[in-house]
């Protein structure tokens, strides 16, 4: 393994927007300069290790604020170092297993809330990463020559030598994948390569390539893990915001319904006294009543006498004021009447003159049409293409169907049957209910042979009818 540089990469709506040596990163973190790109945002970083073969070892993925000026906002204080020395491993970028912290699997628990998780599904985030790498805007020192040696592919296992000479080459690759501190799935991998005799180099790629392979699902799996647990965690904050509001509106309905109780009873109380109260007067009216006797009597039927003169004298002044107003709309109604007779009258007579003009009108129309060689043909089911002569075209303009049903030989019934059965062919058998039944059956195409209520019933409908 050659030398390794240490970076940082800013990441904004899932692009590398800008790199920076760790050294810079520390001058930032003290305070001594500012990143003004950066002002008053939350940008989501990562701390990688790479090596002279621009292949990346490792990965932090964190999250730093910046204020309005560019600098870092509170006690910023993640030992990335740390993490990563102590980190699991991920995917294979090429070198072999990286180790990842992030959220999901941060190797010490208290920093979990200032990390974040790659996208593991399309692994969009290490795409980036690597192209960052190849770009190599840090100017990094690279091994070219390493760097164009092939990193996988099935045929280029096998342009690698075979070294069959020592054990300790069978196990390299998985000493390599596994790095300073292997899980215990990676060392017992590792044990077992030991015992084995050495292999081809195809084996050994293949055991580190699966050894790769699980540590890039683990690290999805854990990614997932921590996407539903943040998902449930906000689901349980907004069903417990709703409950507090509920129990909010709960609670402004039992006051609102104390405060009805409230009404209630003292409404009651007043209806109570006022009951009272009523009592109280009727007994004192009834004693007034007792105490008046006969002149009180007296006074009642001389007063209801007098009301009922007076009413009786009013209604015969309102009568003899709207009698005259009433003889007069009588008298306009009748004329009116009268006027409405003779207009009709008026009206019938045009409308037979009218008709008189219409007739004689047509018939010259027709006339001189048939003597210049005019023919008159209707189409109608049944029938097809009808000739219809000068004498019979007042007879079918008066009714066509009629007209047509005539000339099929079928009565005018029939042949409004016959029609819609043309027109739509379904059994027209009725239900309880008054519903049809709507089975298709053949069309009758003339209306001589059709028979209502037999040509136009299903196989079952026509058995039960006969």
């Amino acid at each position: 393994m050659g030398a390794l540089t240490e970076a940082v990469v800013f990441f904004k709506d899932d692009n590398v927007v800008k790199e920076m040596f760790f050294a810079e990163f520390e001058a930032v973190l003290d305070d001594v300069v500012g990143v003004p790109d950066f002002a008053g945002d939350e940008v989501q970083a990562a701390f990688v290790q790479i090596e002279d073969t621009l292949k990346i070892l490792g990965a932090v993925f964190f999250t730093i604020s910046f204020d309005t000026r560019g600098r870092v906002t509170g006690n910023w204080n993640v030992p990335l170092r740390h993490l990563l020395d102590h980190a699991s491993f991920g995917p294979d970028l090429g070198g072999g297993p990286i180790k990842v912290a992030c959220r999901s699997a941060c190797p010490v628990a208290w920093y979990r809330r200032q990390l974040w998780d790659p996208e593991m599904s399309s692994g969009v985030t290490f795409q980036k990463m690597i192209a960052a790498a190849e770009r190599n805007r840090l100017g990094i020192i690279s091994d070219r020559s390493a760097r164009n040696t092939p990193q996988s592919g099935v045929a280029d296992f096998f342009k690698s030598p075979i070294n069959t000479s020592s054990p300790s080459a069978a196990a390299e690759p998985v000493a390599a994948v596994g790095g300073g501190k292997a899980s215990r799935p990676e060392r017992q991998l590792a044990k077992e390569a030991l015992k084995r005799p050495s292999g081809p180099v195809f084996n050994r790629k293949y055991r580190a390539k699966l050894l790769a392979w699980r540590s890039a699902e683990n690290l999805s799996l854990l990614t997932q893990a921590e996407a539903f647990q943040v998902k449930l965690e906000q689901q349980g904050e907004d069903l417990t915001t709703q409950l507090r509001e509920r129990e909010s509106v709960i609670k402004a309905q039992k006051q609102h319904l104390a405060d009805l109780n409230r009404r209630v009873k003292e409404a009651e109380a007043q209806l109570g006294s006022h009951k009272q109260l009523v009592v109280q007067k009727s007994e004192e009216i009834e004693a007034l009543m007792e105490r008046g006797g006969r002149d009180h009597k007296q006074q009642v039927a001389i007063l209801r006498a007098e009301y009922a003169e007076s009413m009786e004298r009013q209604l015969k002044e309102q009568a003899l004021k709207l009698a005259e107003p009433i003889h007069e709309r009588e008298r306009e109604l009748y004329a009116r009447a009268k006027e409405i007779v003779d207009l009709r009258r008026e009206l019938s007579i045009l409308r037979e003159q009218n008709r008189g003009l219409m007739l004689n009108s047509d018939n010259q129309l027709l006339q001189q049409m048939s003597e210049k060689g005019v023919v008159f043909v209707a189409y109608h089911p049944g029938v097809e293409h009808l000739v219809i002569s000068q004498e019979e075209m007042p007879v079918y303009l008066n009714d066509p169907l009629e007209f047509v049903a005539s000339r099929c030989e079928v009565p005018g019934g029939q042949y409004h049957e016959w029609l819609a059965h043309y027109r739509l062919p379904i059994c027209r058998h009725r239900d309880a209910n008054g519903q049809y039944c709507g089975e298709t059956i053949p069309k009758i195409m003339r209306p001589r042979l059709f028979r209502p209520g037999e040509s136009d019933r299903c196989h079952e409908h026509s058995d039960s009818l006969r």
